[in-house]
């Protein structure tokens, strides 16, 4: 009867638990969400998402650089297909490979010049060829900025800083 009351006791005590470790925080900035990932509890990237105009929008900070994800269930893309696309931001424009999944493209921002210019453009033009999306940039600086800060405490934390301490997810 004791270990029952006790086991009893203690499963809100687990279950706030395990809600605290599994809990992601968001952060706004203007209509921008930037949140972290996780995969196995450890650290992947760092997210910016937004809607507009029927598109998902998500800026991926990884490791290896910036990402664009661009997503719509009105689309229907032929998986695994690359398909060239013209991206322009302000006065820069740069040539671009999108790789497709079924209702959504991915593609991998390298150009630096580019990816700064990003900040203060207030319109994303991804040209294809069968049509122009136009992605609204507005507090895009702010956005990136805080991005960059998210990657930057999250991919240094880990048990190489301290063993002892469980990793604080900050976006």
């Amino acid at each position: 009867m004791r270990t029952y009351l006790a086991i009893a006791c203690m499963i809100p005590l687990i279950s706030s638990a395990i809600a605290e470790n599994s809990q992601e925080q968001v952060v706004a900035v203007g209509p921008w969400h930037i949140a972290t990932t996780y995969r196995s509890e450890k650290f992947d990237n760092c997210t910016m998402t937004r809607s507009a105009a029927g598109i998902d929008v998500t800026f991926v900070r990884t490791s290896d650089g910036l990402l664009l994800v661009l997503e719509s269930d009105k689309w229907k893309l032929d998986r695994g297909k690359v398909y060239s696309v013209r991206l322009v931001a302000g006065s820069q424009s740069v040539e671009a490979r999108a790789s497709a999944e079924s209702k959504s493209v991915t593609i991998t921002l390298l150009e630096h010049r580019f990816n700064e210019k990003l900040r203060t453009a207030s319109i994303l033009q991804v040209l294809g060829e069968g049509a122009t999306l136009r992605i609204p940039l507005e507090k895009s600086l702010a956005a990136l900025e805080r991005l960059d800060l998210c990657f930057d405490k999250n991919n240094r934390q880990g048990p190489e800083t301290n063993p002892f301490v469980a990793v604080r997810r900050t976006p």
